[in-house]
């Protein structure tokens, strides 16, 4: 059998067509990979954009791997819930058909060799002419991975045709369909391209070597192939990278079983009731026909699904950080993502430190005790602030390694600004744990000048706690700037204020020296703890250009 197939060609026109779609993957990646990280990013609200954009993103950029890595991004970084995560792996699968489209509809129809010629050269010498210039390179690749698609197709198909004259497909008829489903997925398990597949099982049905039912067999075990490689990777990461690795091996298998099991009637109502006669074009349009199927099914549960997800995979060690963990530093807009929620959960840590330093039933207004009532804990002060310093440990392991990617300015920048931010938060913390055992003996003192002097901190550092939250919890980027002007103003009046209180004759007559040397201390830490807060808000909320306009504002100078 094997002396009527051109073997090495059908080797070299296999490679030449996985060595394409690398090429084109690359070259569309470079090009225009990050509009579609803020695509992604923007389109994903809610189940339906989440699956059209899904279909959308891995049909231009033929790369359900590609797909699958940003997505993890983000669903690790908190920014795509993980029911339209569940969106995005259905329509994910319903793009990757887009190559069987592409190849059934022009692959078989035209003269190969002779039409990618001109696209061969082109791509050739914008590559090798153009190397600095980045554009012009990706797009050259972006070219030359086309043809050599197409050529390799070409291959293939010539290199198959000698098979089709002498061999007998009647030898595996009692296996029946259930061993092309297998081929199918063994073959795309280990070659890890089911784009690969669809066009062996086109170039087979075209010579005539197996039929229709075979051909679609062999689309459905190509279909459930795919899984196999994010499977076994995504058991080796984090929580949110099994929950994706199992949702779309999950989704793959129940579909590709209805697929076979209704494999009939789905033949039947793409050749009968569509009326489409091509054999090419039909099991193109079968492997669309049962991923929308598998949408429709899976559709109404992908909240139910999320939620199970969620449960059997939790994050169980012992890291403080929320979202740094569960995101990969190979997409950075989605690092960055993580690491501004990361910030904010850090600065609530240390709000709740700065809380916890003062213990009694605030006074305030609703609000105010509704926001405080937030910073509740059960972990001792020192515990707490070791926390802390384990989660600034955490983010400074997570951005060192960020460091190490391709930035862009912008992110340079932004990257810059969470390194000050959790810097002054850490900064913040260490100052009110420099005056934590002051403000317990402050408490607890039998000296009513002591005790009046503690009431003034304990108010004015509530309602800046509250304050604080406030504004970080607020969806209206509009007040960050102006609310944070009033704040440096307050916190510099609350200094004096104290100050005076302390210089005032009739206070300082009842204070022993030392006392005198500790409450201005502790006036002068939580000044520096108060500012270096603002500090923090200033970079984690602020535009840079908004951020620099701050820093030169009288009250903050």
């Amino acid at each position: 059998m094997l002396e009527n197939i051109d073997i090495w060609k059908f080797v070299a026109g296999l490679g030449l067509f996985l060595f394409g779609m690398a090429q084109l993957e690359t070259g569309i990646k470079e090009l225009v990979g990050r509009g579609f990280k803020v695509f992604i990013r923007k389109h994903t609200k809610n189940k339906i954009k989440a699956i059209f954009g899904g279909t959308f993103i891995t049909a231009v950029l033929q790369s359900s791997s590609v797909v699958s890595l940003m997505l993890l991004a983000f669903v690790g970084a908190g920014v795509i819930s993980m029911q339209n995560a569940l969106g995005v792996i259905l329509g994910s699968n319903l793009g990757t058909t887009f190559t069987g489209w592409l190849v059934a509809t022009l692959g078989f129809k035209v003269d190969i060799e002779n039409f990618i010629m001109p696209f061969i050269a082109l791509g050739g010498l914008m590559t090798v002419l153009f190397p600095k210039r980045p554009r012009l390179f990706n797009t050259g690749l972006l070219i030359i991975g086309l043809a050599f698609l197409f050529l390799g197709l070409s291959f293939m198909k010539d290199s198959i045709t000698y098979l089709a004259e002498n061999f007998d497909v009647s030898v595996f008829a009692e296996y029946g369909s259930i061993i092309f489903l297998l081929v199918g997925f063994v073959f795309t398990a280990i070659i890890q391209s089911s784009s690969a597949t669809m066009v062996i099982a086109l170039s087979a049905l075209n010579a005539g070597i197996i039929d229709f039912y075979s051909g679609a067999a062999m689309v459905i075990g190509a279909d459930l192939g795919t899984t196999i490689t994010v499977l076994l990777g995504g058991f080796q990461g984090t929580a949110s990278k099994k929950r994706v690795a199992l949702g779309h091996f999950l989704f793959n298998l129940v579909t590709d079983v209805v697929a076979f099991l209704l494999m009939g009637p789905i033949v039947l109502f793409v050749t009968n009731v569509l009326g489409i006669e091509d054999e090419l074009l039909g099991l193109v349009v079968f492997h669309s026909s049962f991923n929308i199927l598998g949408i429709i099914m899976f559709y109404p549960f992908l909240g139910h699904f999320a939620r199970y997800l969620t449960s059997k995979y939790s994050s169980k060690d012992d890291r403080v950080g929320l979202f740094i963990h569960e995101s990969t530093v190979e997409v950075p807009e989605a690092a960055l993502e993580a690491l501004g929620n990361e910030t904010k959960h850090l600065i609530t840590l240390v709000l709740k430190l700065y809380s916890r330093a003062f213990l009694r039933d605030y006074k305030q207004d609703a609000k105010a005790k509704a926001n405080v009532g937030l910073l509740k804990s059960r972990v001792s002060f020192k515990d707490h602030y070791h926390r802390i310093k384990r989660l600034q440990g955490e983010m400074i392991n997570f951005y060192g390694e960020l460091q190490k990617q391709p930035l862009t300015e912008n992110e340079s920048s932004e990257l810059s600004r969470i390194i000050a931010a959790t810097s002054n938060a850490l900064h913040s913390a260490k100052d009110v744990k420099d005056i934590e055992k002051n403000l317990v003996r402050f408490r607890k003192s039998g000296n009513n000048t002591i005790n009046r002097l503690y009431r003034f901190l304990d108010d004015s550092s509530c309602s800046m706690i509250s304050e604080f939250l406030e504004i970080l919890n607020s969806q209206s980027e509009s007040i960050y700037f102006e609310e944070l002007g009033k704040l440096m103003v307050d916190i510099q009046k609350n200094y004096d204020t104290f100050l005076n209180m302390i210089y005032d004759r009739s206070n300082r007559r009842h204070l022993e020296e030392e006392d005198i040397a500790t409450v201005l201390n502790v006036n002068r830490e939580l000044y520096s703890a108060n500012k270096a807060m603002i500090l923090v808000l200033k970079d984690h909320l602020l535009h840079p250009q908004q951020a620099i306009e701050f820093e030169n504002l009288p009250a903050f100078r």
